[in-house]
């Protein structure tokens, strides 16, 4: 394997990464592996960097000591931590951009009951709040729970045209639910086949308009509907929802596994319910245990996007449709807080003025 020494500082650390890749070659006087297309992609959060090859473009028996060769070279760069090399899965290869969506971000946990969906909600509506054009798609087909969070009612709608679904919009989201779609059974048991032809159209029929981000409310675990949505829209990354505990982190690893296969990002890591503030002394409390995400994200190189307490103004607003993100300041200023640093991960800010 040659070297062609040609790297060149320069700002994005994306951009640093694909750089130093030029100096790499699988042949004597060839391209480049960047040139040759052999780099599929780069993705860089927070120290951690994922390099994805292209296999249909390097022999199989080329793709291990390619990546034995990338993995020190990107670790040498300032600001790297970690690199993970892996070859990109030909089934993702299909996978569209939707169009006017800049992009799709899924919000997933390895289990139920950890506040995923009051997450993404108030996620959504703080992105909002702060001037972006923001979609919320509640695909969590085992427990819709959006129209309840947003205080969102009745059935869906088509456009004035009569062609598309149109979507309810609360505290400036744009959403659409599976339950808004289906009665509750037959959204319970929506599996197999229906996933694979439903959600490319719940996906492809909703008219969304220019949106900055579409956030995706996904199902908790591992399932089919993970698999399908990894199909059929190229996902930006996942945002992973865990407590603290033991048990709800190592679910979670199933889940990061489970994505790294689809190549699908995971933009970093937020523990919910990281523990419980006492109204009288003031002493927070572990609610279900402490310290799990911290070392996860120590073990994974992921970030650790926010730590949320418990906050049972939360829970109310949850219940009653009125979510706390909704006011910057208070309550809310948390989920404000990780709003900003998604956006600032993604490169939202200073192009949501001139539309999609």
């Amino acid at each position: 394997m040659s070297m062609n020494c040609s790297y060149q500082p320069i700002q994005s650390l994306e951009q640093q990464v694909l750089e130093s890749l030029r100096q790499l070659s699988l042949s004597d006087g060839g391209p480049d592996v960047v040139s040759a297309g052999q780099v599929y992609d780069v993705v860089a959060t927070a120290g951690a960097v994922r390099v994805l090859l292209d296999p249909e473009r390097i022999a199989e028996d080329a793709l291990e000591p390619l990546a034995d060769a990338i993995i020190p070279l990107v670790e040498s760069l300032p600001g790297v931590d970690r690199a993970v090399v892996k070859p990109r899965p030909r089934s993702i290869a299909g996978r569209d951009s939707l169009p006017g969506i800049r992009h799709v971000v899924g919000v997933h946990s390895g289990k139920g009951g950890v506040g995923k969906s009051t997450l993404t909600a108030n996620l959504a509506v703080a992105l909002a709040q702060q001037g972006y054009a923001v979609g919320l798609l509640d695909a969590d087909v085992y427990g819709p729970s959006a129209p309840t969070l947003l205080g969102v009612s009745g059935r869906a709608e088509t456009t004035a045209a009569g062609d598309r679904i149109a979507p309810r919009e609360a505290f400036g989201v744009r959403m659409m639910s599976i339950g808004l779609l289906l009665p509750e059974a037959q959204a319970l048991i929506w599996r197999g086949s229906l996933v694979d032809e439903g959600l490319p159209q719940l996906f492809n029929d909703i008219d969304w308009g220019g949106l900055d981000i579409l956030l995706v409310d996904l199902p908790p675990g591992t399932s089919d509907v993970h698999l399908a949505v990894a199909r059929v829209v190229a996902l930006s990354g996942v945002i992973t929802v865990t407590s603290p505990g033991q048990v709800a982190i190592d679910d979670v690893r199933r889940g990061l596994e489970m994505f790294a296969d689809l190549a699908v990002p995971c933009l970093g890591l937020v523990e919910n319910m990281a523990g419980v503030s006492c109204r009288r002394c003031g002493h927070v409390g572990a609610l279900f245990g402490a310290g799990g995400a911290t070392g996860l994200s120590d073990l994974t190189g992921l970030p650790l996007l926010a730590s949320l307490p418990f906050i049972p103004e939360v829970a109310v607003g949850s219940d009653s449709g009125e979510p706390v993100a909704r006011e910057s300041a208070g309550n809310g200023a948390l989920f404000h807080a990780l709003a900003s640093r998604i956006a600032d991960d993604l490169k939202l800010a200073g192009r949501k003025e001139a539309g999609v």
